[in-house]
């Protein structure tokens, strides 16, 4: 992988961390560099590749080309 490709995959992973956290990409490039955003590799049950995206308590799981959120509590009646 040449670096400006590098470049390139990083920029789409933030735009898509914006994404999940409806945020702008310069406010997700802050929250990296404020060390609000942390990131984990993983792989789900099916073998699929994902980023855990973790920004001040809330989570996402990116894949490539998808969103995931964890399902949101019953809140009741």
């Amino acid at each position: 992988m040449t670096q400006r490709e590098m470049y390139s995959e990083i920029g789409a992973l933030l735009g898509a961390i914006a994404q999940a956290f409806s945020i702008t990409e310069a406010e997700a490039i802050a929250a990296a560099e404020q060390n609000r955003l942390s990131m984990e590799f993983g792989r789900d049950a099916n073998g699929h590749p994902f980023v855990t995206a973790t920004l001040d308590g809330k989570s996402a799981r990116l894949y490539q080309g998808a969103i995931k959120h964890a399902p949101k509590a019953d809140q009741g009646p």
